[in-house]
Formats: structure tokens, C-alpha cells, sequence
């Protein structure tokens, strides 16, 4: 009998080279993006510094509140063949402050291939944009730890009307006999846009697919079924954008649901769950507004910013007088969370590879939550939150050698 993990590869596999083939077919006649300005065939060095602080002053019954404080430095050697591919060697380093030793240092390897409007990766995936999933499905602070580095395939399409990103990635690898299951993760984002007349019609669709798993690790002859489940998120939308002069507004909704394969819904506890998100967003000089309205009902998003989640991800541990641990947060959950939301943030570019950012995020919660414990009772309506960032970002770029034909 086939092992249920074939047909779960299988359809991933599947699935990615369809969107591959199918947006090479439709890139003739549109707009093209070089990968970078390097010359014809060069070897550069290149790094990214991110500077941060972010201030979560969390204080409800689902996230936890922290600061995250440090340093990320993303740097490569790359050699640029004839304007068609490239091949990146690099390193990744993050730093907290507080903390002596470095966080992780990942290093990292990248083939990247253009054709047209299409670019390939094979190794390091390109993340800056965060492909392009919402926040409640892909979190930003993943910019700020080591989870922004994805390895695998991945293929973007980029055009006037048309935007898609394609990826696999492999999370997690196992050998023979380990205890954890294998982790992959399959993407694929599309934007279309249509101008009419003053504004632009945008419509953002996205699928993502978590797979846990595997067929070389433990497990029980009769946990076959509970050691394979694949968690899915997807979202459609709808915006409107129009530009007042140097100025630009936009109204936008979006629909995002959640759903697992299996009745093993291990710590998401909802198997199927969805949302509505309202978006206001005003852009002038710098400055950007966004106010929205979150309406939830059991919704998870397995990488999302935990403030929009049903289930709590609160990982604060109390004790007893014996020092026993309490499990007060592991079991809560909000069936229907109901946020509003608000993010004000201004950028200022210092230098030409220096750039300024400060963020301000608001959550003011409108339902009931509370807990009941032996230990520890809470109970919380009407509810706000919120957070703090400063970004410092500085990019090099220096040509190493020039080679010569």
C-alpha cells in the first residue's frame, strides 16, 4: 500500500511545477525586471543590516508580550553570469542584545535563473516581501528571527497586471529514526491588477500548505494516520487603490479561512476556522495610516502574527508552591475574536542605503475572553494593546572583481 506522505509530496510537487510552466507560457510580450545592475558577469559582495527594537505591550489572553532587540546581518559573495543567473554564498547572523552569544548563524546558498519576467530559486528562497500573504497568515516579525530564511524552489512571475510567487519550502529535514516529523511548506500567491480609469482594481488570492510528517521517523504502526497532517491557510480579496496626487488611499477586504486533513488537530485545537478583514490605508510623504476591522470565528494562521489568532500562543508559565508548572493558557481559546486595529509608520531614507522607519501598532479587543483557573482568573473586554518599532535598515552593495570575456 502507497504510504498516505506520497500523495501529500505528490500533490506539492505537482502543484509547483504547474504554476512553473504555466506562467513561462504567458511571459511573452510583458514587462521584464532584471535581477540586479551588476555587470555582464561580475562577483559582488553585498550585505543587509537590520537594526531593531520592537516593543509588544501585550497584555491580553493570546500573545505574549516581549521586546525583540538586536541585530540581523544578511551578508553574501555572489558571481552574476551574463545577466541569466547568479549563484549567492552567504551567511546569515541574528543578535539579541542582552544575550552574549549570537542567536543562530545560518549559512546560505542560492542558484537564482531569469527567463523573461520569470525568476527561479533554487536553494534560498526570496522572502523580503514576505510573498505577499497577509499578516494573520505570515507574520512580519519573522524579519526579526532566523524563520525569514526558507530554502527550497521557488519561482516568481512578475508583470504590469500580474504578480505570483510560487515556492516550496523545506523546513524541516529528518534522518533515520529521528523523533521529529519532517516539515515542508507549499505557497503560491497571485495578484492581479486592473486600472480603471482613476483607480486600480487589486485582487490578492493565496494558498498556503503545511505538511508534518514523514515515513523514516518514530512512530507507532497504529499513529500512521496522526503522524501525517496537513494544515492549510487561504485568503481572497478585493482593493481598491486610487493616487491623489503624490498621495494614495485604498479600501480593501479579504476573506482568509484555515482547515486540517486530519481530526488530529494537534495544538491549533479548530479544525476548520475563517475571517473578514477590512482595510483602510493612506500613504503621504512617508507617513502610512492603515485602520482595519478583524472578524474571527476559530481561525488560525500557522505562521501569522499571533494577535489575530482564535488560539492562544501565550507561553507564560505559572507555578504552584511546589513549582509545579500550570498550564493556564495551554487550552484557551477565542472562538470569536473581534479586533480593531490601527498601524501609523513613517520612513525616512538617511542616506541612499541608509533607511529610517518607525512603526506604531494598535489592538483594541472587543470580545469577551476569560479564564478560570484554580490559580489564576482573567477577564478581559474592551481590551487594547500595542506595540512599538524602530528599524534602522543599511544596505551595501561593492563589486568585488569584473571578469572579462
Amino acid at each position: 500500500m502507497i504510504d498516505k506522505n506520497f500523495y501529500i509530496k505528490s500533490i506539492f510537487v505537482f502543484l509547483l511545477t504547474l504554476f512553473v510552466f504555466q506562467s513561462q507560457a504567458q511571459e511573452k510580450g510583458l514587462l521584464q525586471q532584471p535581477i540586479s545592475e551588476a555587470p555582464k558577469e561580475s562577483i559582488q559582495f553585498s550585505f543587509d543590516d537590520l537594526s531593531f527594537i520592537k516593543d509588544n505591550e501585550y497584555f491580553n489572553l493570546i500573545a505574549d508580550g516581549y521586546t525583540l532587540f538586536g541585530n540581523k546581518l544578511d551578508a553574501n559573495f555572489t558571481y552574476q553570469k551574463a545577466d541569466k543567473y547568479q549563484v549567492s554564498l552567504g551567511v546569515v547572523a541574528l543578535k539579541y542584545y542582552g544575550m552574549d552569544d549570537f542567536i543562530k548563524i545560518l549559512p546560505s546558498i542560492s542558484l537564482q535563473y531569469k527567463q523573461g519576467n520569470s525568476r527561479f530559486y533554487f536553494g534560498r528562497l526570496d522572502t523580503k516581501d514576505m510573498h505577499h500573504l497577509p499578516e494573520p497568515i505570515y507574520a512580519f516579525e519573522r524579519k526579526l528571527d532566523n524563520r525569514s530564511v526558507e530554502n527550497g524552489l521557488q519561482h516568481i512571475y512578475h508583470s504590469k497586471y500580474c504578480h505570483t510567487d510560487t515556492w516550496l519550502e523545506w523546513e524541516h529535514f529528518i534522518q533515520k529514526g529521528d523523533a521529529q516529523r519532517e516539515r515542508l511548506n507549499f505557497g503560491q500567491t497571485t495578484t492581479f491588477r486592473f486600472p480603471v480609469k482613476s483607480f486600480d482594481i487589486v485582487i490578492p488570492l493565496s494558498l498556503y500548505l503545511m505538511h508534518r510528517g514523514g515515513q523514516i521517523n518514530q512512530h507507532a504502526p497504529t499513529t500512521e494516520v496522526a503522524n501525517a497532517v496537513v494544515f492549510a491557510n487561504a485568503s481572497a480579496g478585493l482593493r481598491l487603490e486610487k493616487n491623489i496626487i503624490k498621495n494614495k488611499i485604498s479600501i480593501s477586504y479579504q476573506y482568509l479561512l484555515h482547515s486540517i486533513n486530519s481530526e488530529n488537530t494537534e495544538e491549533w485545537i479548530y479544525r476548520n476556522g475563517h475571517a473578514h478583514w477590512l482595510q483602510i490605508d493612506y500613504n503621504t510623504k512617508g507617513w502610512q495610516y492603515n485602520f482595519g476591522y478583524w472578524q474571527a470565528h476559530q481561525f488560525v494562521g500557522i505562521k501569522g502574527d499571533d494577535m489575530y489568532q482564535s488560539v492562544s500562543r501565550r507561553t507564560e508559565i505559572f507555578v504552584d508552591d511546589l513549582g509545579h508548572p500550570l498550564p493556564v493558557f495551554q487550552a484557551h481559546t477565542e472562538p470569536d475574536r473581534n479586533l480593531f486595529t490601527a498601524r501609523v509608520s513613517y520612513s525616512y531614507q538617511l542616506d541612499k542605503q541608509l533607511n529610517f522607519s518607525l512603526v506604531a501598532d494598535g489592538f483594541y479587543q472587543l470580545n469577551k475572553s476569560e479564564i478560570h483557573h484554580p490559580r489564576y482568573t482573567a477577564q478581559l473586554q474592551n481590551h487594547f494593546d500595542y506595540a512599538l518599532g524602530l528599524y534602522v535598515n543599511y544596505t551595501f552593495n561593492h563589486r568585488v572583481l569584473k571578469i572579462k570575456p
